[in-house]
């Protein structure tokens, strides 16, 4: 492709004002992309890899601007047009804003996009041999234009950019590790956000845990905050926020005014010592049923669940055990993150976790029974359970009475969602119990009846239907907040 030059030169092949930076960038991105290369390979439409830079540029640029028309070869012309277009669409901007600058996530968008063109044009051209009039093509194509309707483009790029929002907000929030920066690798990165866009059921997941952990994140800051501080001594310093009442007396006296600003200058005011109460962080351990009636949306919502509520302990220096199960025949998964784990040994547990599926019948005793033997072994006091099921499985008499003499030496609590059918065991271990009666639908109603049934606070152990559910109140508690620190 030839870079832009001087307006005296002509037959620019490139429609969009650009660089040597952003050819080196596209350069450098290309070989590490096998999905755009692969496509570029396969496809016999003639300037394909000029058409991708022009995508990458109007992705990547800060600020895109296109060259004047008669500064294009006429070959490049009907990308030209197609850019035009796109620019002034709402959802070419809205995805400008995840992958401005940001060279992994632009490389993916051009692929995405140039893909869903490719096949649009291909079925295009087809309709148009096969018809007896060209002009019944989509009168928003011309012939200097690419012959993809505006809606079609609109809908193309605001698919694309819902997608790589999931796949990079996950990416994002599991990708740094103590102490470092949320960086990963060029290649890492694309094909983490790769593999999570091009498995339906993996961008599902990554879609929801976003909406989930931001709700989460929302509940916990209209938490009232209360001190977990306490006054252990005096000593001498600038802090007027704990200044002695004697010192602040100072401040109010206009002939002993400047000895108080003395005092915060030189940090000779007398103040309270604070001591803070350290509480040790609560292990987390979600069970996940993972049997053949959890596939489908049960799964996808649960996965998602538990990934917001994993990333919130990390972050909260808090260790997750994720234990997937299935029949008392089945192997458990059992997945460790520790907060101490680096950014791409996260990412590896978590697309570990979001990929594996049994399948197979359930057995409610064998994952508990691993929990309260790691607990025991571990002899930590202040542990947290999620227990997430649609399945009916008896737990026998003596294992539930061991159960909850175990919950209440080392401090369990046990939170269970269960996804239809009836409590039955659930009901006896449980110090709180979620109920989801309907069949979980996708998308925006599956997360509507996360936010109605999971995240409702309830005054009963177990959750009204969701016709008759109470309005929220901030006194009640919130499922986040057993997977989080206390606030007093």
């Amino acid at each position: 492709m030839e870079s832009m030059g001087p307006p005296g030169i002509e037959g620019s092949t490139s429609v969009v004002v650009h660089d040597p930076f952003d050819e080196y960038a596209f350069n450098e991105m290309l070989p590490r992309a096998p999905g755009l290369n692969l496509l570029l390979a396969g496809t016999g439409v003639p300037m394909a890899k000029e058409l991708a830079f022009d995508l990458f540029c109007s992705f990547y640029k800060y600020v895109v601007k296109l060259l004047p028309h008669d500064r294009v070869v006429p070959e490049a012309r009907p990308h030209r047009q197609l850019l035009v277009r796109a620019i002034d669409l709402r959802e070419h901007e809205k995805l400008r804003s995840i992958t401005r600058l940001k060279a992994p996530e632009t490389v993916l968008a051009t692929e995405f996009v140039l893909d869903a063109l490719l096949k649009e044009l291909a079925r295009t051209d087809a309709h148009v041999e096969s018809a007896e009039s060209p002009d019944t093509a989509e009168d928003t194509s011309t012939s200097e234009d690419l012959a993809v309707g505006t809606e079609r483009l609109r809908e193309v790029l605001r698919n694309v950019g819902e997608e790589l929002r999931g796949a990079g907000e996950l990416v994002a929030a599991w990708s740094a590790g103590p102490g470092q920066e949320m960086r990963l690798p060029p290649e890492l990165k694309l094909r983490l956000m790769r593999d999570l866009v091009r498995n339906p059921r993996m961008s599902q997941i990554a879609t929801l845990f976003g909406r989930y952990r931001r709700l989460g994140l929302r509940e916990r800051e209209l938490r009232a905050v209360v001190s977990s501080e306490e006054v252990v001594d005096f000593i001498q310093g600038g802090d007027v926020a704990r200044a002695l009442a004697g010192e602040l007396s100072s401040f109010a006296t206009a002939e002993r005014e400047d000895l108080f600003y003395a005092k915060v200058v030189t940090h000779s005011l007398l103040i309270y010592d604070l001591g803070r109460r350290e509480r040790k962080p609560r292990p987390v351990y979600l069970c996940l049923d993972n049997s053949g009636s959890m596939a489908g949306e049960k799964e996808v919502w649960a996965k998602a669940v538990s990934l917001a509520l994993a990333q919130l302990a990390i972050a909260n220096g808090r260790s997750v055990e994720v234990v997937l199960f299935g029949d008392a025949a089945d192997p458990l998964r059992v997945i460790a993150i520790r907060p101490e784990d680096d950014g791409p040994t996260r990412l590896e547990k978590v697309m570990d976790m979001a990929s594996y599926f049994l399948g197979g019948g359930t057995n409610f005793a064998k994952p508990l029974a691993h929990v309260f033997d790691v607990i025991r072994e571990r002899g930590h006091s202040g542990n947290d359970v999620l227990f997430v099921s649609d399945g009916l499985c008896p737990l026998p008499d003596e294992f539930v009475r061991r159960l909850l003499e175990e919950k209440e030496r080392y401090d369990v609590r046990l939170t269970s969602v269960l996804i239809g059918g009836d409590p039955f065991s659930l009901r006896s271990v449980s110090d709180v119990l979620h109920r989801l009666d309907e069949v979980l639908a996708a998308g925006e109603a599956l997360a509507a009846h996360f936010a109605a049934s999971f995240l409702e606070r309830v005054p009963e152990p177990e959750s009204p239907p969701a016709s008759k559910a109470k309005q929220a109140s901030r006194a009640i508690p919130l499922v986040f907040d057993h997977f989080l620190p206390d606030g007093d």
